[in-house]
Parts: structure tokens; C-alpha cells; sequence
């Protein structure tokens, strides 16, 4: 069976499936991706910082962000995939027939799903923001526009996901929804 990773196909594929008609990938997909990119220009920043004399003092600080940015990294890069996965769940419920008696259950489970993906791409990517601005003012100061660059696609990923996570909230119970929207709104308030 072949892999149907999303991140297993080239960088064009990805845009065009993007830009198709095809359900997946959509903005979820896409937040994750933008994320991860944001947390990629953080790791070279650090790269491109450890090692030179001239921030031998700030070396172990560089190496803990450049260890968090890489997991980061690595969950967001699943995120792709998981978000892509929760939408195909969600298609499949409103696809059930009107009269199937698990019909709203299964409407009800994979829209909180649906939410919860997007909503972890906020957090995560609200983490790579954190990384990178405490990364600022001690990394290699010749690459200040490449921190800017993630600190503004790691934003855009946590605006995006929120995006997602809103259109499924009106799906949820109104519990889910109480939770969710504050969890969001938390993770969002001092974002800018």
C-alpha cells in the first residue's frame, strides 16, 4: 500500500493538491505546514548561531531552543497529516445517511476532532513563537529578518488553525464549544 503522508510528497504536489478540488490537504493542513516552516527557520538560526565564538555565553540557550523548536518542528509536521485525517472523518460522518441512528455521534465525535487537531497547531505553534522571541535577542544577529520571517508564519499558522478551529465549533456540544473557545482565546491573547 502506498504512504498517503502528506509529507511524503514533493513541495509541488502538496500546492497542487492544495489548489485542487481534492477535500485534502485544506487550511488545517496548511496552519501546521506554515508552522512548522516558522520553526525550520528557527532551528537555522540556531545553527548558524551555536559554535561561534562570539555566543559561546548564550550556547546553552541556544541549544535548549533549538532542541524545542525541533520537536516542535516534528508535531507540527504531524499535524498535516492528523488534520487531514480528522477532515476525512468528519466528510465520512455528514456523508451518513440522514436515518443512520449513529449519524449525529459520529457527526458529534469527529467534529470534535476536527477542533481538537487545529487547536493543537495554535498551541504548538504558539510555542515556536515563544522559542523565537526568547531566540531574538541572543542568535546570531545577521539573521534577525529569518527570526522575523518564523515569528510571522508562526503567527499566521496560529491564525489560520484558529480559523479551523471555529468552523467546527458550532458542531460541538455547548460545553465543547465553552472549553475550546477559551482554551483558543488563551493561546491567542498575547500572540501579537
Amino acid at each position: 500500500m502506498p504512504d498517503s503522508s502528506l509529507l511524503n510528497v514533493t513541495l509541488t504536489e502538496f500546492l497542487d493538491r492544495l489548489g485542487s478540488d481534492a477535500p485534502t490537504p485544506g487550511g488545517g493542513s496548511a496552519a501546521a505546514l506554515v508552522g512548522a516552516l516558522g520553526a525550520s527557520l528557527g532551528r537555522m538560526v540556531c545553527a548558524l548561531t551555536v559554535g561561534r565564538k562570539k555566543f559561546a555565553d548564550v550556547e546553552p540557550q541556544v541549544r535548549q531552543i533549538a532542541s524545542r523548536l525541533g520537536r516542535s518542528e516534528l508535531m507540527l509536521r504531524n499535524l498535516i497529516d492528523e488534520d487531514a485525517s480528522a477532515y476525512g472523518e468528519l466528510n465520512a460522518a455528514f456523508k451518513l445517511d440522514k436515518s443512520d441512528a449513529d449519524r449525529r455521534d459520529k457527526t458529534a465525535q469527529a467534529a470534535g476532532l476536527a477542533a481538537a487537531v487545529p487547536l493543537e497547531t495554535v498551541a504548538v505553534s504558539r510555542q515556536v513563537l515563544g522559542d523565537l522571541q526568547r531566540l531574538a535577542p541572543i542568535g546570531n544577529p545577521n539573521l534577525s529578518s529569518d527570526i522575523e520571517a518564523g515569528m510571522h508564519l508562526a503567527r499566521a499558522a496560529m491564525k489560520a488553525a484558529a480559523a479551523n478551529v471555529r468552523v467546527n465549533l458550532p458542531l460541538l456540544a455547548e460545553e465543547q464549544v465553552r472549553q475550546a473557545a477559551s482554551e483558543l482565546d488563551g493561546l491567542l491573547a498575547d500572540a501579537e
